[in-house]
């Protein structure tokens, strides 16, 4: 209602996030627009054309609103870029799932006024320079925008993500820029960090059981052989199960997987050779 009251020829921007790649860095995010005062009609049509500058991940793109039509939802793909981290570096999303990404959403429209024909064609001589100079300050100011008045209205959310908008330092009533600032939910954190502890400890398991093989002196048995084996080939499993996990080669593999799945390796050797050259 503050902003109807202050800018009744203003228009209500409402944007929702569709969908969020992080390996390609992609947020793709949907316009959906509320104008108000002279901008409409009472049938829901434009009263003049309108125009949307905004950046995508693709460049800058302009979309016209024709009068005479609906203003139909938009749809635009911005571009993430990691966080700058305490060590100077920026963060990646092979940083998961402590990856941290910003983005920014730019929207402005604008429109431009109709030329008017000054001069009739009957006009006296000292009448038609005065409408030949009119034409021309009409035609100088076809060209100037006139800006519309816009309120942004956004709660971002997507599964899997914290998400949180805030207004930049250029922000203003016919500007909007919105840093967006992305991250793996408490949840997801959480979840993937379970993983981890899991595979570490089933595998710590797994090691003492193999020394009471090789060194105590216990029985080796051909249970154990598809035991070890199979834990190797469910971790990989178990390791795509996180939520949102990029491919092969992120940080969380580099705490846990990768080390698990060499540490198995050579614990199903060592039961395997033990067998073969253990006399009974």
């Amino acid at each position: 209602k503050e902003f109807e009251t202050k800018h009744p020829n203003g228009i209500v921007v409402f944007a929702k996030i569709l969908n969020i790649d992080a390996q390609k860095g992609d947020i793709s995010i949907r316009l959906e627009f509320a104008p108000d005062g002279d901008l409409i009609k009472e049938d829901g049509t434009l009263n003049k054309t309108l125009k949307l500058d905004t950046e995508s991940a693709n460049g800058k793109t302009e979309v016209t609103f024709e009068k005479g039509k609906r203003m139909n939802a938009s749809e635009v793909v911005l571009n993430m870029y990691g966080i700058e981290t305490s060590k100077g570096v920026f963060s990646k999303v092979e940083d998961y799932p402590f990856d941290k990404h910003n983005a920014d959403l730019y929207v402005y429209i604008y429109t431009k006024p109709e030329k008017k024909k000054e001069a009739a064609k009957d006009a006296a001589p000292k009448e038609a320079a005065d409408a030949e100079k009119k034409e021309g300050e009409a035609e100088v100011n076809e060209e100037t925008e006139v800006e519309i008045p816009l309120l942004l209205v956004f709660e971002p959310s997507m599964s899997g993500y914290s998400i949180t908008s805030e207004k930049a330092k250029d922000n203003e009533d016919t500007y909007v820029h919105q840093v967006l600032k992305i991250s793996r939910s408490s949840t997801v954190v959480g979840f993937a960090s379970f993983i981890m502890l899991l595979m570490w400890g089933v595998t710590l398991a797994v090691v003492g059981l193999v020394l009471t093989v090789v060194i105590g002196g216990r029985k080796s048995e051909l249970a154990m052989f598809s035991f070890i084996a199979t834990l190797i080939f469910s971790f990989i499993t178990l390791r795509n199960a996180m939520p949102g996990t990029p491919p092969v080669g992120t940080y969380s593999d580099n705490l846990s997987f990768f080390w698990v799945e060499g540490i198995l390796g050579v614990c199903l050797l060592a039961v395997v050779l033990t067998w073969v050259f253990r006399k009974s």
